[in-house]
């Protein structure tokens, strides 16, 4: 028998009967979110404005503010009150708000009053972004619904008078509750700013507010209800708000050094200058890159141009590793009343020096912090969250999921707009991430959002791209400053005191790459003789033979964690990668200790960590890309490199020069097709290096990078290679084509009308990186790890074509079988076939 309550209830406490113990009436919800958004809107309030083109007036809050606690009106149809009885069937409350709209029902007094206020604020697209909530546009609400029956008839039933009562009352009653709370709201005026960002970021925000108003623990189920609650629900969205970092932080006055620890260069100064929305600072690995963006950062917080921070890196290790240096930087400068750096990368759960514990129910357990010190913490324990932390560092595919139509990307765009976003080594090897964070940027500056870009090696046609300047010739190109600062509406100029005393590497190319014993005798060699080396592989294949051969060799000399030799690529298990990241921070960073010791590794290892090594073996790759691996090549300044004090790299190229047997894709191995596809540019590298094996870094770069990677230099590669350079010239041009087009149609375009955005029925298959997604597999029991920890959960690589919620067969405690194909998993990582 279905259970009663006397009001309409928006949240339920139950026993372990499912008996309902407590009931949150509708209204008091309402007016809790309603009051979280009044006060969180502050912290956005000036993208708000900028994307409305206008102040917002104190009626233009009010009635944002109304239509944000009117979010949850949808509850008082009969099917949703019915849920009070677990055994009913769960109907929703957000599409079904589209009958008091269209249909018989818009002529009650409850539909007549909402539609009213709607035209009268010229809000329809607002409504439909609050309706949004839950994390996408609904169809209900589209201008040119799909749907083959009017979407209101799906829902009219819900909302029909009978014995039992009008749920459309209710919603008469929340009106009016609503109205008597912020009665401004309902003055004449002019209509709310329709411009379409606008509506899209109000609609990230709304979520945000449903969420910290939804938060149990301060709006209780239980009580107060009524006028006893008033008091109480403004202190917890006041508190809610200061703890979770949504209210003003005023930048403490200091200088760059007092903030990072070292004088700054002159290019880490003018960095905090003028320089665009969008700025970009190119310079060397290793330059002070980092230190320039935190101080940008900070000068323009006390400018008042931006409130967060969110540092995005292109890798997981290199997020976890630069998450500590931007969190002791908020201490050097806030001291004991810092924000906490959140670490944005799913599974790992710190927020600041504490570490969290997944419990059961999304529960999180963090190690330090006094009572009530976890809502500080709120954003680093959802993914989806990462980006309404006040300060976080993570991956660049948490900024890009707010560009993709996903669950919550209005959010993620939404609470993005108060930050500089830093993207750091940009380079252009990847068209579709290139064209989705054109589409990233141009929406965060829209909404007067800050960006800087960094890198090392970024082309000429890709910087045009990405600062909206036109593409220079090769000579013009290749002959402009390096290191340099420019912006969208800057002219690029040197970046003082960016280029330090050149580097000089020595090139020696090896015919090799197939080869895995030899790669590992010179490694070895040269480990024996007190090197630090570094291998980098295009492939996991590729780095595992190598690995083998090294350990098999030299097991005193390879990289080991907890004593078993093992080495650094993505398909380890996410509590594995954490040892592997710091076991390579302690035997190759800055403070590494002395002895030769043999890394192997993938393209994991060639971005934004500080590693140290004294030679470098490496798999041939584009140049820019190959730049980025010689930048872990004598990082540092140090005077126990003993035989290894200058710089050297060997590049592994196949036995045969000639590069165009391999333009047949089945042929490619070692990354030379499959993973790097533009042999042009391999070729134009290979070119470059053996016509200038000295090499003064950074003096060569832009000639390096322009030579191998602009497309006059790679019509000369096409030139020489005949019919056949033609056929792959034809191929490539056509596949960056096709990658930047699935950019553009895949990425949302937030300056549509909200009611024209689409999440697709595919829409959760959109990727922030071209390729077919990892299948999250639960092991059950656990695995045994490699390193003593207990695996549970591992990705296999989408590529390997295991189906989504395959059965798992357990074989021992290191293999399992899916789909009939054995796995198995141990120091060299997450092996097919074995």
């Amino acid at each position: 028998m279905t259970e009663t309550v006397q009001t309409p209830w928006a949240k339920l406490d139950r026993d372990e009967d499912d008996r309902v113990t407590a009931a949150l009436p509708l209204v008091d919800h309402c007016l809790d979110v309603g009051t979280v958004f009044e006060i969180v809107l502050a912290a956005w309030r000036r993208p708000l404005e900028v994307a409305a083109g206008r102040p917002l007036t104190p009626l233009d809050i009010a009635r944002l503010t109304v239509l944000v606690a009117l979010h949850d009106l949808g509850k008082a149809n009969r099917g949703f009150q019915a849920r009070i009885d677990p055994k009913q069937p769960r109907i929703g409350h957000t599409g079904q708000v589209v009958a008091l709209l269209e249909g018989p029902i818009r002529r009650t007094p409850a539909g007549r009053m909402l539609n009213g206020l709607i035209d009268d604020w010229g809000a329809y697209p607002h409504f439909a972004a609050v309706m949004a909530h839950h994390g996408r546009p609904l169809e209900e609400f589209s201008e040119d619904a799909m749907a083959p029956e009017d979407p209101w008839r799906r829902h009219v039933d819900h909302w029909k008078a009978g014995a039992d009562g009008d749920p459309t009352a209710h919603v008469l009653t929340l009106i009016d509750a609503v109205r008597a709370r912020w009665p401004l709201a309902w003055e004449e005026g002019p209509p709310l700013p329709e411009a379409h960002r606008f509506v899209a970021l109000f609609a990230g925000l709304v979520t945000l507010a449903d969420w910290l108003g939804s938060d149990t623990r301060r709006f209780p189920v239980e009580g107060p209800h009524g006028a006893a609650r008033d008091a109480m629900r403004l202190a917890e969205a006041q508190q809610a708000a200061a703890a979770r970092g949504f209210l003003p932080l005023p930048t403490p006055f200091g200088d760059f050094a007092a903030a990072l620890e070292y004088p700054p260069h002159g290019f880490q100064t003018d960095a905090a200058a003028d320089l665009g929305p969008v700025a970009l600072i190119e310079a060397e690995t290793g330059s002070g890159k980092t230190e320039a963006a935190l101080w940008r950062w900070l000068e323009l917080r006390r400018r008042g141009e931006v409130d967060g921070l969110f540092f995005a890196l292109p890798t997981r290790s290199a997020a976890v590793q630069l998450h500590k240096r931007v969190n002791d930087m908020l201490r050097r400068v806030w001291g004991e009343d810092a924000p906490e750096a959140v670490l944005a990368v799913p599974g790992y759960l710190r927020s600041g020096d504490a570490t969290g514990q997944a419990l059961p129910g999304y529960a999180v357990r963090w190690d330090r912090g006094e009572p009530g010190e976890e809502d500080a913490r709120w954003a680093a324990e959802r993914a989806n969250r990462f980006l309404a932390a006040r300060v976080a560092v993570g991956t660049i595919d948490q900024a890009l999921l707010g560009t993709l139509p996903v669950k919550h990307a209005l959010f993620r765009a939404g609470v993005l707009s108060r930050s500089l976003l830093v993207v750091d080594e940009v380079h252009a090897s990847d068209a579709y991430m290139i064209g989705l964070l054109e589409r990233l940027l141009d929406h965060h500056v829209a909404v007067g959002g800050r960006a800087l870009l960094l890198s090392a090696t970024l082309g000429a046609a890709a910087r045009a791209r990405l600062l909206k300047t036109p593409a220079p010739s090769l000579e013009a190109a290749t002959g402009l400053p390096y290191p340099a600062l420019s912006g969208r509406g800057h002219d690029l100029r040197p970046a003082a005191g960016a280029a330090r005393a050149g580097k000089r590497v020595r090139i020696e190319i090896a015919g090799i790459i197939d080869d895995a014993d030899a790669v590992a005798a010179r490694a070895v060699a040269a480990a024996r003789n007190g090197a630090k080396v570094l291998v980098v592989r295009n492939s996991v294949a590729g780095a595992i033979a190598v690995a083998q051969a090294v350990a098999a060799r030299a097991p005193d000399l390879a990289f080991a964690v907890n004593g078993v030799a093992t080495l650094h690529h993505g398909r380890f298990a996410p509590d594995d990668r954490k040892l592997l990241d710091a076991a390579v921070e302690e035997a190759f960073g800055k403070e590494r200790a002395p002895g030769g010791q043999v890394l192997v590794g993938t393209q994991t290892l060639e971005q934004s960590l500080d590693i140290d090594a004294d030679l470098l073996l490496t798999d041939l790759a584009p140049m820019d890309v190959l730049l980025q691996r010689i930048g872990r090549l004598h990082r540092h300044g140090r005077d126990d490199r003993g035989a290894f004090a200058d710089a050297r790299v060997v590049v592994l190229r196949p036995a045969e020069r000639d590069l165009r047997p391999l333009l047949d894709r089945t042929r490619g191995r070692h990354g030379l097709g499959p993973v790097y596809r533009d042999f042009r540019q391999l070729e134009a590298t290979l070119r470059l290096l053996e016509e200038t094996p000295d090499l003064v870094i950074p003096r060569d770069n832009r000639r390096l990078v322009e030579g191998a990677t602009h497309d006059e230099a790679l019509a000369v590669v096409t030139r020489d290679w005949g019919t056949a350079g033609q056929n792959h010239t034809a191929s490539r041009s056509s596949a960056v084509a096709s990658d930047r087009n699935t950019a553009e149609v895949v990425a949302l375009d937030l300056s549509k009308r909200f009611t024209e955005l689409r999440w697709n029925p595919g829409g959760e298959e959109a990727m922030t990186r071209l390729g077919a997604r990892d299948v999250l597999v639960d092991l059950d029991p656990p695995l045994r790890g490699p390193f003593g920890l207990p695996v549970d959960r591992i990705a296999i690589p989408g590529w390997m074509r295991i189906a989504p919620g395959a059965e798992v067969e357990r074989i021992d405690d290191r293999r399992f079988r899916i789909d009939g194909r054995r796995f198995a998993y141990g120091p060299w990582g997450l092996q097919a076939g074995s």
